[in-house]
C-alpha cells in the first residue's frame, strides 16, 4: 500500500527537494524501514535505531503517531506528516 508522506521545507533537501514522497508501507514499522532503504539521507535525519527519533513528530491523517503501535495499519491512511523539532532563540 502506498502512503503519501508530506515533508516540511527543512527535510525536502533529503529527497531531492520534493514536498511529498510515496512510500510503500502497511504499518509504521514498514514505513520506517522503507524510508531508511529508499531515502537514506532522510532516514539519517529522522530515524534513530530504526524508529522515528524523539525530536521528530509524525502524524498519520492528523493523529499523533506517538499514540499508535508500530504495527498500526496504514492501509487507509491518506497522509503521513513528518515534522522535526524546531528550535531557536
Amino acid at each position: 500500500m502506498s502512503v503519501t508522506v508530506r515533508l516540511p521545507t527543512p527535510l525536502r533537501s533529503a529527497v531531492g527537494g520534493e514536498r511529498t514522497i510515496e512510500v510503500d508501507a502497511n504499518d509504521l514499522a514498514s514505513l520506517q524501514r522503507e524510508i531508511a532503504a529508499r531515502y537514506p539521507e532522510l532516514g539519517a535525519r529522522v530515524l534513530r535505531d530504526g524508529a522515528f527519533g524523539r525530536f521528530v513528530t509524525v502524524f498519520v491523517d492528523g493523529e499523533d503517531a506517538r499514540f499508535l503501535e508500530q504495527n498500526a495499519d496504514l492501509s487507509t491512511a491518506k497522509v503521513v506528516e513528518i515534522l522535526p523539532a524546531m528550535s531557536g532563540g
